[in-house]
């Protein structure tokens, strides 16, 4: 990316943001690392979670946002999957900061492709593995 979109990366985002332009840039590498701190607190909050509600981990827990149901949902054939569902689903701080962390890695997402093809019909994913979360896009 050269310096001329980074700029104009700088003012939507601040306008995003509600940063006033002459006061500050908001950069990339800054949403990036909010993105990961945020997917990190969100980890640790599920797996306290979990081990309280004596949720197994492993297997890995598959979440994905079902927009047709505006609900998280658990991917896959965990054995708990039902009850993980109604938990994260039961809890609005829970549901709001995975669609926090999904607009955050969707910010990224959409600024490290500007300019490639279009990858539309991705749903952002993410897997709460032993060794912690990770954030991921699948069709």
């Amino acid at each position: 990316m050269d310096g001329n979109s980074q700029s104009r990366l700088d003012s939507g985002l601040a306008r995003i943001f509600g940063i006033e332009p002459n006061k500050a840039g908001v950069h990339l590498d800054k949403i990036r690392a909010k993105a990961a701190t945020n997917l990190a607190a969100y980890g640790r909050l599920l797996a306290d979670l979990f081990a309280r509600q004596s949720v197994p981990v492993p297997p890995p827990v598959h979440l994905q946002w079902w927009a047709e149901g505006s609900r998280i949902c658990v991917v896959g054939g965990h054995p708990e999957k039902d009850r993980i569902e109604i938990i994260l689903n039961g809890d609005g701080e829970i549901v709001e900061e995975f669609k926090e962390l999904e607009l955050l890695h969707e910010i990224v997402r959409s600024t490290e492709t500007a300019g490639k093809p279009e990858t539309g019909g991705q749903h952002f994913n993410i897997g709460l593995t032993s060794s912690g979360p990770i954030a991921f896009f699948t069709e």
